[in-house]
């Protein structure tokens, strides 16, 4: 009785009406852990696969992209997008800032970094993904777009029940309480209005020539163009939208049930739509369960999954292998390819040694 009970609790939102339609979307890195986490998700239907629809964007083919995952890059050939963009972008330090919830920047803490944070400058290329998403077109059928990380544990049919009967306006949804730089939107999940797309594609060359777009990482950007433009930002506490551990810090509860995240803000337990990060399958399917909406997924789903998503050999793995295996032309080719990629490392050295980074662009723990 317990069990049903708790059960039904999870799926409260669900039940206040027509569930509103989700198109969600999500940006991915070749040859990082991000495609197996997808492989794994697709293979089970659950995440962005859940949405009502949803697409994924890179810089290659799905036959590229999920290479070592044939079937996968089967099912999912009519779902990627390519945008021709390098994907690893220079991590670069943002103006000074202070957030006395953030270990990382209270000067009081021994995590204390400074008052300066690095972040990705990803805009430019969030800049093309975006404008791939509206080149599409499939936003139009959906009430609701979310832009999605990866490692961000969605539960849709949660967040549908939570945006039924939300009025028909351009708006987008505030996700954090705390930020050093009073950006209270963070990039795990983007969530926009269909009207507040519209107003989005309509408008967003005025977004590109006024904000900087090196300035911060691409959820600041989001925020700064979407308030200029005129949609309408819900408060974090209208809605449920987003348990992110980076924000809570030390503070964080790693689990995604019903919880208290700050008691002296919350008076009881709070269910969340989107839980972050989880950057591995079996933690990611964890906190899915946890959630106890379904759908179910049994110990035999959860096993294949977390081993069709285990991370495929390395380049250089596979280079080494090619060298030990092959005839002497083919290991003449690799190592070619071995002394391309050192000249590659040896330029990132570089652009390090001058105080630039460069990163696959994935989430990060603070813009």
């Amino acid at each position: 009785m317990a069990m049903v009970l708790r059960a039904l609790l999870a799926m409260l939102p669900l039940v206040q009406g027509g569930p509103a339609k989700l198109y969600c979307w999500s940006l991915v890195t070749p040859n990082t852990y991000e495609v197996g986490m997808l492989a794994g998700m697709a293979s089970l239907g659950v995440g962005l696969f859940e949405c009502n629809g949803y697409d994924i964007v890179s810089n290659v083919t799905a036959d590229v992209l999920f290479k070592d995952f044939p079937d996968i890059a089967n099912q999912l050939k009519d779902h990627v997008h390519t945008i021709d963009m390098d994907l690893f972008v220079n991590k670069v330090s943002g103006p000074v800032g202070t957030d006395p919830s953030s270990p990382y920047t209270n000067p009081n803490s021994p995590l204390y970094q400074g008052a300066t944070m690095k972040h990705l400058a990803n805009t430019p290329v969030f800049k093309e993904a975006w404008q791939k998403i509206f080149n599409l077109g499939s936003f139009q059928n959906y009430d609701f777009t979310a832009k999605l990380d990866v490692d961000a544990v969605i539960v849709p049919a949660r967040l549908s029940g939570m945006l039924t009967n939300r009025p028909k306006v351009s708006e987008y949804f505030f996700d954090t309480l705390h930020d050093m730089y009073g950006n209270f939107l963070h990039g795990p999940i983007e969530l926009i209005s269909r009207l507040g797309m519209f107003a989005f594609r309509d408008a967003r060359h005025v977004c590109f020539d006024k904000i900087d777009q090196m300035a911060y990482g691409e959820d600041f950007f989001a925020k700064q163009c979407w308030d200029m433009i005129g949609i309408k930002a819900v408060p974090t506490m209208d809605i449920r939208l987003l348990y992110d551990k980076y924000e809570w810090g030390t503070a964080s509860q790693n689990r995604c049930d019903a919880l208290v995240p700050d008691p002296a803000v919350f008076h009881e337990p709070q269910y969340y739509a989107v839980f972050h990060p989880y950057k591995d399958m079996a933690s990611w399917l964890q906190c899915r369960r946890e959630t106890g909406v379904p759908k179910m997924l049994s110990d035999a789903q959860v096993q294949s999954a977390v081993a069709l998503a285990t991370k495929p050999l390395t380049l250089y793995e596979q280079m080494g292998q090619v060298v030990a295996r092959r005839r002497p032309a083919v290991v003449f080719l690799a190592g070619v390819g071995l002394v391309a990629a050192s000249a590659l490392l040896v330029s990132r050295k570089r652009l390090s040694a001058r105080g630039v980074t460069q990163e696959p662009l994935v989430d990060e723990e603070l813009e």
